[in-house]
């Protein structure tokens, strides 16, 4: 598969995180937004029932900003960078690619987080777009939720890389009628992510969007998919 050629623009990164103790759930905790001053301001989602929830499963907050009602502006982009390899590191351009971003890649710090998120393996936290303020066309690498608990690693196994898959409302869905199944080999191989699911609803409705089997990983007790979306 090529690099990504066209870059998401977005003004709003979503934090997300998620308990080591309970991994059934990914709450939207805090938002940074990139303002029309060039600021970039960081936000806890302190009225919203994700962050209320999240607190009860032992969220503390991101550590380098107090939990509270501040608005943050110093140093945020470079503070979840630090997450990041930095692009002086010899196997940066590895990096790079690992995310389909090609190698000569030199958009700003916050298009560079918007595609490659910043998790690591030492706690819960991530960052996602916010794809309904994207501009079209756009490419976007995205990893599917819940493939463990709709396939078999046998399953997983067969799935060939570059394989077509699809994008399957569940307006039925008895736990969220605003799910999106995605559906490869004719079957379900896991869903979209909560927090993208009312932007890609519209892009759904409104644009034209193929989806490809573009990575896989994990392992036999989690295997993760991985989906590259093409939004025209």
């Amino acid at each position: 598969m090529t690099a990504i050629q066209n870059f998401l623009d977005v003004k709003t990164l979503f934090l997300t995180w998620q308990s080591n103790q309970n991994r059934q759930k990914r709450y939207f905790v805090g938002s940074i937004v990139h303002n029309e001053n060039n600021e970039y301001c960081f936000s806890y989602n302190i009225n919203s029932n994700d962050y209320k929830e999240a607190r009860e499963e032992g969220y503390t907050g991101y550590p380098a900003f107090k939990l509270g009602a501040k608005v943050f502006t110093n140093n945020v982009i470079e503070t979840f960078m630090k997450r990041l390899p930095p692009r002086s590191r010899k196997d940066f351009k590895k990096y790079l690619s690992h995310h389909y971003l090609s190698e000569d890649f030199n958009c700003s710090d916050f298009v560079l987080i918007s595609h490659t998120g910043v998790q690591l393996p030492s706690d819960g936290f991530d960052l996602m777009p916010d794809l309904s303020e994207a501009s079209i066309p756009f490419e976007y690498l995205m990893e599917v939720a819940g493939t463990r608990h709709n396939i078999t690693f046998g399953d997983f196994d067969e799935i060939e890389l570059d394989s077509n898959a699809s994008l399957v409302p569940e307006p039925a869905n008895t736990y969220d009628c605003n799910a999106i199944a995605i559906h490869c080999n004719s079957q379900r191989v896991g869903y979209v992510n909560r927090l993208l699911c009312t932007s890609i609803h519209r892009l759904i409705e409104t644009r034209s969007i193929d989806a490809v089997i573009a990575k896989k990983s994990g392992t036999s007790e989690r295997p993760l998919l991985y989906l590259m979306l093409k939004v025209r």
